[in-house]
């Protein structure tokens, strides 16, 4: 009897192997599965793949910078550095959460998602001509968690092992119920060569240009005051269906500015090519210029399809004023929007009202108070003041005094742009009437940066950007466990267990009614506990740029894919 079971258990653990689904190696990977780019695509919809390469541009940056590293927390990375490095696999830009084949020639995940492979291409190189290996994959991987930004370990928190199965193959285990995510996450790894930072400390800044395998390389830096990338004419990658008809300059330079308004005056003057404005007023009134007149620039709004980010007054409920729901929610009563919307934003925003705006995610059902717009917003603050005194809040001499430690209440709002102060101005006065010590603290970006990091703040501007499949940055965002990660993303500090279980069901949410559904909660969470005072948002990119480029007739619904503009013969 013993003996046949033997047998028995002997031919069901052959027969299993035997039997084990064949995992099918496939040229891309999405979310829930659907693929709009077939096998053997040629070229995204929207590039043109004929597109002339050539030419050089110039993109306006404000501030400094002191780093060529921008995978860590310390220091100011340049803009535009991920030029230099190739993904795993490359984003779609017209549809949602999909990735193609790039670095990785071909991808297999397992039928129960429990770990994925990817088959390096073994053309892919690197600028000195080092072909890139599963060594660099796994390299990359730790470094990111040892050393990176502490956001690498809490994207990656859910692998359970990163092993070389040969020269060109790696595969990534997950630990078990991991986010429905993780295998789009690790697909978007970017890919660092082991061999240059055997010699150079990945865990501090540096100024030495790095050896990458993307599209372009750095050709020349000038701390704090620009930066220019070449396009790379051997480039490894440039014929594969992800990048054919993309990269078509031959150099792109991001000069620095000391601030907006001299970048605004910069571009009037023509002195770099292109400008994404973001400033409705500066929108409406700054660039009443002849160059505009006349043809020389071209002043656009695009509509596009994405989630609207929830652009908020973040408030840092690590301070312990912050931890009363009722002064939160005065607060809220005290900024007047609809002043703002008439007189400082030429009404072309809209309040957000949701933490996933512009998309069919949110709760339906919350709507922030509104003012009449006469910049008095007598209502609204009489509505306050009843709220703080049915919560227990005094008023002495004017000053509001917090019920449990007797002191007046005074709250910091910390900027690093001049130009927001006039947009807070208002909000401060507001405060102040209900007897609110408020201020305005402008600091410059270094400093700001330091600060935001270390949490060191009463309010700030944050932006909390959604994706166009709302998953696991908001385990980033709102999750308790990130609430104390210097430079994590969780800025307020939110520690709220519903929240948690919130934040944890959706990353795992495996169709889109439950996805709906878990999403619509914790807007409605979110959004009634006032964690944070919400802004505004509008559904275009506003640009301008000098009559220099063509670009295609398809524009992808979700990037204005400035990758696939072109230089127009002149």
């Amino acid at each position: 009897m013993i003996f046949t079971a033997r047998i028995f258990l002997l031919f069901f653990l052959l027969s299993h192997e035997a039997f084990a689904v064949e995992v099918t190696p496939t040229w891309g990977i999405s979310t829930f599965g659907d693929l709009k780019y077939p096998k053997n695509f040629q070229h995204f919809d929207y590039v043109n793949p004929d597109a002339p390469k050539g030419g050089k541009i110039k993109f306006g940056a404000e501030g400094g910078f002191n780093s060529l590293n921008n995978f860590i927390l310390k220091g100011l990375p340049a803009s535009g550095i991920s030029y230099l490095y190739d993904s795993l696999t490359e984003s779609s830009e017209d549809e949602i959460s999909a990735r193609y084949a790039l670095v990785a020639e071909d991808v297999r995940l397992a039928p129960d998602k429990s770990w994925i492979e990817f088959r390096l291409n073994k053309n892919a190189r690197f600028h000195d001509g080092i072909f890139i290996t599963a060594d660099d994959v796994i390299f990359t991987f730790n470094k990111l968690i040892s050393d990176g930004h502490p956001s690498y370990k809490m994207l990656f928190r859910e692998v359970k092992e990163v092993k070389k199965i040969d020269a060109h193959l790696v595969r990534f285990s997950f630990k078990p119920n991991h986010n429905r995510d993780l295998p789009l996450l690790v697909a978007s790894l970017p890919v660092l060569p082991k061999h240059f930072f055997d010699s150079v400390d990945f865990s501090k800044t540096t100024l030495q240009p790095p050896t990458g395998s993307g599209p372009y390389k750095i050709k020349e830096v000038k701390p704090n005051r620009s930066i220019t990338f070449e396009r790379v004419k051997d480039y490894w990658a440039k014929d594969l269906p992800v990048n054919r008809g993309r990269y078509n300059f031959d150099e792109i330079t991001y000069d620095y500015y000391r601030d907006n308004n001299v970048l605004i005056e910069a571009f009037k003057s023509q002195k770099y090519d292109l400008r994404q404005e973001n400033v409705a007023r500066n929108w409406a009134n700054a660039y009443n210029i002849e160059a505009i007149k006349n043809g020389e620039i071209i002043k656009r709004e695009i509509k596009h399809g994405l989630p609207a980010p929830m652009q908020t007054f973040v408030l840092n409920l690590r301070r312990e004023k912050f931890q009363n729901q009722s002064l939160r929610q005065a607060m809220t009563y005290a900024f007047d929007f609809e002043w703002l919307r008439e007189h400082i934003f030429y009404s072309s925003y809209e309040r957000t009202e949701s933490y996933f705006a512009n998309s069919e995610f949110g709760y339906k059902n919350f709507h922030l108070p509104k003012a009449n717009g006469d910049g008095f917003n007598r209502d609204n603050l009489v509505e306050a003041r009843q709220i703080l005194l049915e919560a227990g809040y005094k008023f002495s001499e004017g000053k509001l005094i917090d019920p449990k430690t007797n002191e007046k209440i005074a709250v910091e709002f910390l900027i690093d742009s001049q130009a927001f102060e006039m947009i807070i101005a208002p909000f401060v006065k507001n405060l102040r009437k209900l007897g609110i010590e408020a201020k305005v603290r402008f600091v410059e970006e270094n400093q700001y940066q330091t600060r935001v990091n270390n949490f060191d703040f009463d309010v700030i501007t944050g932006m909390f950007g959604q994706a166009t499949i709302p998953g696991d940055e908001l385990f980033a965002y709102f999750h308790s466990s990130q609430k104390d990660i210097k430079g994590g993303r969780n800025l307020s500090g939110l520690n709220d267990k519903t929240v948690d279980q919130l934040v944890e069901k959706i990353s795992r949410a495996k169709n889109k009614n439950e996805l709906q559904n878990l999403t619509s909660q914790l807007d409605q969470r979110l959004l009634e506990n006032y964690y944070t005072i919400p802004e505004w948002h509008n559904n275009t990119y506003r640009i301008l740029y000098r009559d220099i480029f063509e670009f295609p007739k398809t524009q992808p619904k979700y990037s204005l894919a400035l990758d696939s503009w072109w230089i127009k013969k002149l």
